[in-house]
Parts: structure tokens; C-alpha cells; sequence
């Protein structure tokens, strides 16, 4: 048995641990060794430092950060990094096909003699630019 599942069965009131059968204790010690936090850590590191009459502990643990304003902090990012995911591929994929159909309009319109403006010409916009 851990030391953590130990010093939680120990917390137990002696009476209501001996009325225990032993599946049930079983399935406690189960339980409780799945969650015991040093399993929720990729690093932990525990230890005991010595110093004249006292003693001190030490505790390092590391691993990703699941508490409830870091999962908002990321679903967030997640969010805003699709949206500029969607912007670039609206201006990246369907801006150039409008222009491309902006300008075989134009061509038609040029093909079929119309004039929506008689005396302006897309030639003579461009030369005006330069």
C-alpha cells in the first residue's frame, strides 16, 4: 500500500474500518490509490530534509496546469486561433476568387458592349493611378 492510501486509511475511525468486509476495504484502498494526487503529476518529487532537531519536507511537483480558469484560458486561445484560422483562409481562398470573378464580369460586361459608365474605363482608372 502507498503512503498516501495508508495515512488516508488510517483517518478512517477504527470501528467503522473493522466493519469493513474485506471487498469492501479492497475497493477503498482501489479508489483511493486511482485519485491519490501524486498520480496526477508527471513529476513529483517528495523528500525530507534533516536540520538539527527538526525536520523539513520538500514537495516538487509539475505537470499541466487543469484548473478551471486555465481550461477557460485555453478553450480562449482555441477559439480566437480558429477564427483567425477562418479569416486567413477567407482571405487567403475566397478573396482571390472574388476578384477573379469580379474581373471575368468585367470582361463579359466588356465582351457584350456595356457600358454602366460611358465616359470612365477600368484603362483609364489604371493610368490615372500611376
Amino acid at each position: 500500500m502507498d503512503p498516501f492510501t495508508y495515512h488516508v486509511m488510517e483517518r478512517l475511525d477504527p470501528k467503522v474500518r473493522a466493519s469493513l468486509t474485506p471487498a469492501q476495504l479492497s475497493a477503498i484502498k482501489e479508489a483511493i490509490s486511482a485519485s491519490r494526487p501524486s498520480k496526477k503529476h508527471p513529476i513529483d518529487i517528495r523528500g525530507v530534509i534533516p536540520f538539527f532537531l527538526v525536520r523539513y519536507y520538500f514537495v516538487i511537483l509539475s505537470g499541466r496546469d487543469r484548473r478551471l480558469h486555465t481550461k477557460r484560458i485555453e478553450e480562449k486561445r482555441r477559439w480566437l486561433t480558429s477564427l483567425s484560422g477562418g479569416l486567413m483562409l477567407f482571405v487567403l481562398g475566397v478573396a482571390p476568387l472574388i476578384i477573379i470573378l469580379v474581373l471575368l464580369l468585367y470582361l463579359i460586361k466588356c465582351a457584350f458592349g456595356i457600358n454602366v459608365m460611358p465616359d470612365m474605363h477600368l484603362k483609364d482608372l489604371l493610368t490615372f493611378w500611376r
